[in-house]
């Protein structure tokens, strides 16, 4: 998922994910939900006897909506009309390597003691989509060149 320049973005995705995590973390705190997929889904396991399904499930959703749509804003925020495409590809791919990465894994919600979230990245699904598709088509491409190299270099 590597896009050329992505490393140029890594600070900045970096940053926005650590913000990201804050707010969701702070989200699971307050409803006292346990898993990052439970949040996101809706599907809560197992509620506090405080939480109301309906009123609370309604809210929550609401926020997690909320974050989501605040994080898109985040990615495009510094983008103009005349930057280039492959920028908000190179983008897109430093949110992906600082959400995936062995090097950054864990290390946002280390003091807080909280699991590692995975959806951060996932808020630019629409870039990181394009960029795999790309990517097959390059490696179909590739492995397509390499056959008709391998046949036509046997002699018959």
């Amino acid at each position: 998922m590597e896009v050329d320049g992505f490393m140029e973005y890594v600070d900045e995705a970096s940053f926005f994910k650590n913000e990201y995590d804050t707010k969701l973390g702070n989200l699971m705190d307050h409803y006292e939900i346990k898993t990052e997929a439970e949040i996101l889904s809706g599907s809560i396991m197992k509620a506090s006897k405080s939480f109301n399904r309906y009123k609370d499930g309604e809210a929550l959703m609401l926020a997690v909506r909320s974050l989501r749509k605040e994080t898109r804003g985040w990615f495009n925020e510094k983008r103009h009309d005349d930057e280039d495409e492959d920028d908000a590809f190179a983008k897109a791919s430093a949110w992906y390597h600082v959400t995936y990465h062995p090097d950054y894994w864990g290390i946002y919600n280390e003091e807080l003691n909280r699991p590692h979230f995975l959806s951060f990245a996932w808020c630019v699904y629409d870039k990181l989509i394009v960029i795999k598709q790309k990517n097959m088509r390059m490696r179909r491409a590739a492995e397509s060149l390499q056959r008709r190299m391998q046949s036509s270099l046997h002699i018959r």
